[in-house]
């Protein structure tokens, strides 16, 4: 596994590199970072990259670190993942792939693909994705952990439109069929570190999440608010948020995103996450 989430990491890296590179010769690009804490413990780092390949065909790259706290102790997480999207014009498509998790207890290797319809009033995408993982456990008559190996499949649909020329709403949602039982494995109690803030939940085992928001434009900047709903398939429990955030120029070609939300859970309880983001434009 961690062979396997080196080469990953390396891709996405390179990927990052060569369109760092590219961008001078590039129709445009945006890059950026950010950063995100909570009061569980959690804290997230993240570096990405959008680059024009054409008119209509863009590729992107993401690196992020994850580290959460909790009762059940420390955990660090890589989440890495690049992509291409193509529209035609409404219709459009996106794939690509990426690895997610903590390879000494569980990590997963990932594929999704979406088709979207998009125009001046609306746009929709129905999304897949297929998650192979591996789940590494002990136990005191073993002299080696073992892993156990199961996939997970999801479907969304997400959308967007709006109501006036300055405010718009959207609602998605993706739910998770697996092919074994996770509750039924030995050891499921260390997963529950999985559980302990909201960053360590985002890309781990969900059964679905759902979230609906409204936006509103004022000049350059926008305000949204969001509610988002998440089920763990490690317990079933659940986790209600409510956030808020606002982008806004900094600059001619650079945005900032700040954003908060409140979540409260039933397995960690009622927590804070503080978000910022960077953003540059080129081209």
């Amino acid at each position: 596994m961690y062979s396997s989430c080196s080469r990953v990491v390396a891709a996405v890296a390179a990927l990052l590199l060569q369109a760092a590179i590219a961008s001078a010769e590039s129709d445009g690009y945006i890059a950026g970072l950010g950063g995100e804490s909570d009061t569980a413990g959690g804290r997230a780092a993240t570096v990405f990259g959008d680059i024009s390949l054409s008119e209509k065909t863009w590729a992107s790259a993401l690196i992020a670190r994850t580290s959460t706290g909790g009762e059940a102790g420390g955990l660090e997480t890589w989440y890495v993942d690049a992509g291409v999207d193509y529209w035609f014009e409404p219709l459009g498509i996106r794939f690509g792939g990426g690895y997610w998790g903590d390879d000494t207890i569980l990590d997963s290797n990932d594929l999704r693909a979406s088709i979207y319809f998009r125009n001046d009033e609306l746009s929709v995408s129905a999304d897949y994705e297929r998650r192979q993982f591996d789940f590494a456990f002990g136990a005191a008559f073993l002299p080696e952990p073992r892993t156990v190996e199961f996939h997970g499949d999801g479907y969304g649909l997400n959308a967007r439109f709006p109501l006036s020329e300055v405010v718009g709403v959207s609602f998605g949602g993706m739910r998770y069929d697996y092919s074994r039982n996770i509750n039924l494995q030995p050891n499921i109690d260390i997963l529950r570190i999985f559980s302990s803030s909201r960053l360590g939940l985002m890309n781990s085992l969900l059964d679905y999440r759902v979230s609906a928001g409204i936006d509103y434009s004022f000049g350059l900047s926008a305000l949204d608010i969001r509610l988002e709903r998440w089920q763990t398939a490690i317990d079933q429990g659940y986790v209600n948020s409510m956030g808020i955030g606002i982008l806004t120029p900094i600059g001619t070609k650079s945005d900032m995103e700040f954003r908060i939300a409140y979540d409260r859970s039933d397995n960690f309880g009622d927590t804070l996450t503080f978000s910022v983001f960077y953003y540059y434009f080129g081209g």
